[in-house]
């Protein structure tokens, strides 16, 4: 124990020291590395020899550089260049790790580490589609060899390239750049490891990891493992042309992983998951596709006996449709007992979205490509089993078999086409079987049958053979059921390669338990259109107790009708047949139809036509010659009613219908029916018929008249039209007469009836829908012709009017003793009615009017000797030349018969007039040679007057409270009576109208004359108020005044008052006085009087007796002048006589010269109530002789004066005073001038004052005192 103590001491101390000495010889070998390796520097030529030595291939380095790192020196090459000319490479950095026990061991240079900064790279294409690798030095002429490769792999222990570039440069292609590329590469003596990064153009990331056990004496027996993944990008644009050769992809956004597993020289297995979300081309020129997340999981497996490739699941998106399927394909290798044998099975296949994807992206030839696209197959597939023997030379060469799922095609080349085909199928290149059991089963035989044959189910069994010569398609046993009822048959089909040679079909399809409704669905398309088109027509319904078709023949386009034959019988009761388009079917048919070669016969035994019995029916249609065209031949008799005839002539197309459309009749009818119509379209059918009735009633609807106890006979022949004779009936409630005659020819029938009566206004009125009272009453006599003609189809009626009683004003209306020829007519077709009325010759009426909306129309009404003319606008015009024109008359029948709003249908309906006049009156007033012309604008009337009297325009607008707008060139006043004395107490001329009933008016008159005297222009605005109307704008001339500002007028009739607030002005006082017929006796530079005031009554009961308000005058720069005569000759105005002033006073002016006074200046303000005027400021006259003032009251309702006069006079030899205006016209008064003065009792001093006062005419002026 003890001995055993003293070893392990010993083996420690022994075991420390050599760590100490291990510790020692370590750090010694990594400081003198410390110390060495900045010496590398100076070996740098030492360096490119021998490196150059080793690649065999000239190196150089720009700078190199040596650290220590660990236990290992470290060596920085910078600026590299390995190789020379084009093909060299340029490293910006190497860093190299020696392994410096492996190099002792090997007795050469090792690396653990070589690492290799900024390496460029190009990879590009040439023209013989080589591609050849720039940027990386190679040794030319000298051909690859793997092993020299591996064995110089082992001096590097590990290879490193970072931040390096690849560029991929395809022929004719835009470059790739491939960047911040880094890879990782570990050798050993039989495992090898690369690992590589780099990212795309777009960003993404690209990853790839390979494992190998190789080694370099046996290199081709190594093994690999490799990795890739991609990200999803869009590799369409970098995929070039001869990868993608004839595909053009413009998208195709795709990712996944690959693993792959090599071995023994040859692929031992794989996997991979692809994920593509959009993808989107075609093969060549074709129609491109998208497919939208596309998911695919494979795998490969080899094994001793073959390989096995699963899809375990594929999937992707057609539109909204997702496809999706399992597949595996398993090849087992020939042996000496076994061929080999490729064998696919899948779950299921959905053929419906593989006919776009293979026509888009199928590299399939023309043909083939042209059959998949014709054939669009649909529906699915089940259990799918397809064996490919790639050494066989019998048909077995491909065999398969499925179970079919709705499966659907379309026919092509002669083959049929069908749909919802289910059951199972099995066959190889020479022949098959399909075991059908189909539920909504559709099967089309084109081209024998123009449509597919639809069936609730079908059972057959189907069998092919193709051979070199052709196709051929055998249902030894066909079972359907249908809805037209219980089906067998059986069929062959021939089709040849050779086109030459004829295809053929025998078919038989027999049918129990049938509905005829069906019966189109067998015909061939070999018959005749016509025939066809009938066939399919005609058989509406019935039961088919039993049915047989059979068609034996070829099946070739054009081929003559001896090449096959076909026959159809059909057994049928209760049938309903519709023999021609357009006419009433055919019901409760017992019959048989037969279709033949020869022709189609029926023959029946009985039927029903509308509501009448029909009897004996036989029915042909004899075969024809190509060229000609086929007849339907129709015989049978009838009983029944008026209705069914009628409806007969309004339905069938015949071309009465629109000459009976509406009409309506009862009664018995009896007759025999022969008809010729042919089938092929744009001839017109013959039809006879012969028929009687008695005690019918017929009605027609257009016009509306109804006839009762119609009795006659009648014939209708359908190249001539409706005859008839001894007929009659009672119209409108009293007896009528008539007969009907035939005027048409083929293809133009015409029917003229002629009739006479009598009928009294009021239903007139009723028939024509006439609701307006009208100033017409009594019965009226007429002869009536009706021509029912198609669109010319017209009624007209002539009569004298005898009995009959007009209520118009002269000369238009009459009594019931008179007669005067009248003619009305209309048509009675078409979508415009034309109306004509001649009134002897005082009127002519013409009018047009769409069907029923006569108030849509147009026309023109002449009065006087003429011709209307119809318009081409809407509305009615009137025009006419009359010698004279009441219109009070005119007013009260309008009142009478139009209502209490004319206007408002005249509005619709009337549209202009233009009437010429002789002699107008209306309003009390009357126009000479009056033109009047009424027109109607979009949205207002515009009436147009031209008289001696008065000419302009009125402008009447639609809208409510839109104004009136008056403007009239001229209104001639006859010029006042001198012999009449105006008399202010007469009454308000307009007392009786109401204010508010006056609507707004915008008036404007250029020129108002009395007699031949200009008054001036006149212009005002007048608009309703809550009380009245305001009277806005005015702007009226007075012969020399201008009259502006604005008025009113409130309150209701009798009660009512007005005001007015303006101004009047103007010029020279002593014109205006002169135009008004005033002695001149004042001059003015210019004058104004502003008025604010109101007084009782209308504007026109204007009077100074009744106006209170302020009048505030105006007058600058005139004279007085001293006027000859009396005062009642001045009327208004008076004249002081200033030389009796001169004389009485005794004063001297002898600065003044002539007769007058002279004015700067005239200015007073009035207030005035009820005709009394008070001088709120004393009227003051300034002059450069004598200034004048005035201060009182002025009674005009009383006649009196009451006023101070003051006058301030200079001393001067003469002194012509003027008179004080006091007043103005337009306040009917004013100041006479005193006649004379109290003379003899005033000295002369420089200021008087006077008392005025007693009547304003004859005032007395009394001294008052001196100032």
């Amino acid at each position: 124990m003890e001995r055993l103590t003293r070893i392990l001491v010993a083996m420690t101390r022994w075991g420390l020291g050599l760590c100490a000495l291990v510790l020692v010889l370590m750090a010694l070998y990594v400081s003198l590395g410390r110390e060495l390796t900045p010496l590398v520097a100076e070996y740098r030529v030492d360096v490119e020899t021998k490196a150059t030595e080793a690649l065999g291939m000239p190196l150089q380095i720009g700078k190199l550089e040596g650290n220590w790192s660990g236990f290992a020196p470290i060596l920085l090459a910078h600026d590299v260049t390995v190789g020379e000319g084009a093909n060299a490479l340029h490293l910006d950095q190497v860093r190299a790790v020696p392994d410096i026990w492996e190099s002792l061991l090997a007795r050469q240079v090792r690396l653990a580490h070589l690492e290799l900064n900024g390496l460029k790279i190009s990879l590009k294409e040439g023209d013989d589609g080589q591609w050849v690798l720039e940027g990386l030095p190679v040794q030319k002429d000298q051909p690859l060899d793997p092993e020299q490769l591996l064995n110089r792999m082992q001096m590097v222990q590990q290879l490193s390239v970072i931040d390096s570039q690849v560029t991929l440069q395809p022929l004719g292609q835009p470059p790739l750049t491939l960047t911040y590329v880094g890879f990782n590469l570990k050798t050993g003596a039989s495992r090898q490891r690369l690992d590589a990064r780099m990212t795309l153009p777009d960003g993404q990331p690209v990853a790839m990891s390979l494992r190998t056990r190789i080694q370099a004496s046996q290199w081709k027996d190594g093994e690999a493992e490799a990795y890739l993944s991609l990200p999803q990008s869009d590799w369409s644009k970098w995929l070039p042309e001869r990868l993608t050769q004839q595909w053009n992809f413009s998208e195709i956004k795709a990712g996944g992983e690959l693993w792959i597993n090599w071995g023994k020289g040859e692929l031992q297995s794989a996997a991979i998951r692809l994920n593509a979300p959009q993808v989107k081309g075609a093969y060549a020129e074709r129609k491109p596709i998208q497919i939208n997340n596309l998911a695919l999981n494979g795998y490969f497996q080899r094994s001793t006996e073959g390989v096995v490739v699963t899809l375990d699941s594929l999937a992707m998106n057609f539109g909204e449709t997702r496809w999706e399927s399992h597949l595996q394909l398993t090849q087992t290798s020939a042996t000496d007992k076994v061929e080999e044998l490729w064998h696919l099975q899948a779950d299921r296949v959905d053929l419906t979205p593989l006919t776009p994807l293979l026509n888009a992206l199928g590299p399939l030839p023309e043909g083939v490509a042209t059959a998949v696209e014709k054939l669009k197959v649909t529906g699915g597939l089940r259990n799918v089993l397809i064996d490919m023997r790639p050494n066989a030379t019998d048909d077995s060469k491909f065999s398969f078999a499925a179970n079919l799922d709705r499966v659907g095609f379309d026919a092509y080349h002669g083959a049929p086409a069908a749909r919802n085909v289910s059951g199972s199928i099995s066959g190889d290149l020479g022949k098959g079987e399909l075991r059908m059991d189909s539920k909504d089963f559709v099967l089309h035989l084109d081209p024998i049958f123009a449509k597919p044959w639809q069936y609730l189910q079908a059972n057959a069994t189907l069998t092919w053979k193709l051979d070199k010569e052709g196709f051929t398609l055998i249902a030894p046993y066909l079972k359907v059921l249908g809805e037209e009822g219980k089906i067998a048959g059986d069929f062959l089909i021939r089709l040849h390669f050779d086109h030459t040679q004829e295809d053929y079909m025998d078919l038989r399809v027999g049918m129990v338990e049938g509905d005829g409704r069906y019966t189109a669905k067998y015909l061939p398309t070999m018959l005749s259109p016509a025939l066809d088109e009938w066939l399919r027509t005609a058989i509406l319904k019935g039961a088919v107790d039993e049915g047989f078709f059979q068609y034996q023949g070829s099946l070739n386009h054009g081929a003559a009708d001896t090449a096959r034959s076909i026959s159809l019988f059909f057994k049928v009761h209760d049938a309903e047949l519709a023999f021609q388009p357009g006419w009433p079917h055919v019901s409760k048919v017992t019959g048989d139809v037969f279709v033949e070669d020869s022709g189609v016969r029926i023959l029946a035994s009985k039927g029903q036509l509308l509501d009448t019995q029909v009897s004996d029916i036989y029915v042909n249609i004899p075969h024809v010659p190509d060229g000609k065209n086929v007849h339907l031949f129709l015989d049978g008799g009838f009983a029944g009613g008026l209705g069914d005839g009628l409806k007969i002539l309004q339905e069938a197309p015949i071309g009465t219908a629109e000459t009976f459309a509406k009409w309506e009749g009862e009664g018995d009818l009896q007759g025999k029916l022969n008809l010729d119509i042919p089938l092929a379209k744009g001839e017109q059918p013959k039809i006879l018929v012969d028929f009687k009735t008695a005690q019918a009633r017929l009605k027609l609807a257009d016009p509306a008249l109804e006839l009762t106890q119609l009795k006659g006979d009648f014939r209708f022949d359908s190249t001539k039209g409706l005859s008839g004779q001894n007929i009659s009936a009672r119209a409108f409630d009293r007896p009528v007469t008539a007969r009907i005659f035939a005027d048409g020819s083929a293809g133009n029938i015409k029917t003229r009836v002629t009739a006479s009566g009598q009928v009294e206004v009021k239903k007139l009125t009723d028939w024509l829908s006439v609701t307006q009272p009208l100033p017409v009453s009594g019965v009226i006599p007429y002869q009536l012709q009706l021509n029912l003609d198609g669109a010319d189809s017209q009624l007209m009626v002539n009569s004298s009017l005898k009995g009959v009683k007009v209520d118009l004003p002269a000369p238009f209306g009459m009594t019931a003793d008179d007669s005067r020829d009248t003619t009305f007519r209309m048509t009675l077709q078409g979508p415009e009615r034309r109306y004509w009325v001649n009134y002897g010759q005082l009127a002519n009426f013409t009018f047009a009017a769409p069907s029923g909306s006569f108030a849509d129309g147009r026309g023109e009404l002449f009065l006087g000797g003429g011709d209307a003319v119809l318009p081409g606008a809407k509305g009615l015009r009137v025009r006419g030349v009359l010698s004279e024109l009441d219109v009070g008359p005119w007013q009260d029948l309008v009142g009478k018969y139009a209502g209490q709003d004319p206007g408002g249908s005249a509005k619709q309906f009337f549209s202009s007039a233009d009437l010429k006049i002789g002699k107008l009156s209306a309003l009390g007033t009357t126009l000479d040679q009056a033109s009047v012309q009424v027109n109607r604008k979009p949205a207002s009337w515009a009436l147009q007057l031209d008289s001696q009297q008065v000419k302009g325009a009125v402008g009447v607008p639609d809208a409510k409270g839109a104004p009136i707008t008056v403007n009239l060139q001229y209104v001639r006043l006859p010029a006042p009576d001198p012999k009449v004395v105006a008399d202010e107490n007469s009454p308000d001329p307009l007392a009786t109208v109401d204010p508010t009933k006056i609507p707004a008016l915008d008036i404007t008159i250029n020129q108002l004359l009395l007699g031949q005297d200009l008054v001036g222009g006149w212009s005002l605005k007048i608009r309703p108020t809550a009380k009245g109307i305001a009277l806005n704008n005015l702007d009226m001339g007075l012969k020399g005044i201008l009259l502006q500002g604005s008025g009113g007028w409130e309150g209701v009739p009798g009660s009512s008052s007005s005001w007015y607030k303006g101004r009047i002005s103007g010029k020279n006082l002593a014109d205006v006085l002169k135009g008004w017929g005033f002695a001149p006796s004042v001059t003015s530079e210019e004058f104004h009087m502003d008025v604010d005031g109101r007084w009782p009554g209308s504007p026109a009961w204007l009077a100074s007796k009744r106006f209170s308000g302020t009048l505030d005058a105006s007058l600058t720069k005139g004279q007085f002048v001293e006027v000859e005569g009396s005062a009642q000759a001045l009327k208004v105005f008076g004249l002081l006589n200033f030389n009796s002033i001169g004389r009485r006073l005794r004063l001297d002016f002898s600065d003044l010269f002539g007769k007058g006074l002279s004015y700067d200046r005239v200015k007073g303000l009035l207030v005035g109530t009820n005709g009394v005027y008070v001088t709120r400021e004393p009227i003051r006259m300034t002059g450069p002789s004598s200034n004048v003032e005035l201060d009182g009251t002025l009674n005009l309702v009383g006649d009196q004066i009451d006023a101070k006069l003051l006058v301030t006079l200079p001393v001067t030899n003469n002194l012509p005073i003027a008179a004080l205006i006091v007043g103005a016209p337009a306040v009917g008064g004013a100041l006479f001038l005193i006649d004379k003065l109290i003379g003899d009792r005033v000295s002369r001093f420089a200021s008087v004052k006077y008392t005025v006062k007693g009547p304003w005419k004859e005032p007395q002026i009394t001294y008052d005192k001196p100032f």
